[in-house]
């Protein structure tokens, strides 16, 4: 902390109030301005910290992907049976999207823009590559018990 500043504060406010303001009103909606005056912050530091309004969305979209990744990560499918597995992370996803529903409006914005920001990130894509190697595995442990038909596809499932 720098002359009473708290850059790390600062930036996860922005993010914070950025995440309500997308999920409330999506990319196109969201200003600036409500951002900064919600996270109480100068609107110089958002674009300093985040670039523009859509590096500030990406950066709102990969928080909230890498939030659901590492509560997926507690459910431990490795160690289920297949079908138990694959019903637990049906469960559980649903549960998350009731309980966050910020995620589901974050997605649909950057579905309506036919996900543009999101290939543009290079987190998520590691944060999906665990996600996606646990479920093949547990398809693939499903296939061997003959539990699952062979060949579904670990994203297309999820």
């Amino acid at each position: 902390m720098k002359n009473g500043r708290d850059p790390a504060r600062t930036k996860s406010k922005i993010l914070e109030a950025a995440t309500g303001e997308f999920a409330r009103f999506g990319l196109g909606g969201a200003r600036v301005d409500r951002i900064a005056a919600r996270a109480k912050a100068n609107k110089r530091m958002l674009y300093y910290y985040f670039g523009d309004k859509e590096g500030l969305f990406l950066a709102a979209l990969e928080d909230r992907y890498a939030h659901i990744r590492n509560a997926e990560r507690s459910l431990k499918l490795e160690h289920l049976d297949p079908r138990d597995a694959v019903r637990r992370l049906v469960e559980f996803t649903w549960d998350y999207f009731l309980e966050h529903p910020e995620f589901m409006t974050l997605l649909n914005s950057e579905n309506l823009h036919k996900g543009r920001h999101v290939r543009r990130s290079r987190r998520v894509p590691e944060m999906h590559s665990h996600l996606v190697a646990l479920l093949r595995d547990v398809l693939r442990r499903g296939e061997r018990q003959r539990l699952f038909r062979k060949g579904i596809d670990p994203v297309q499932l999820y």
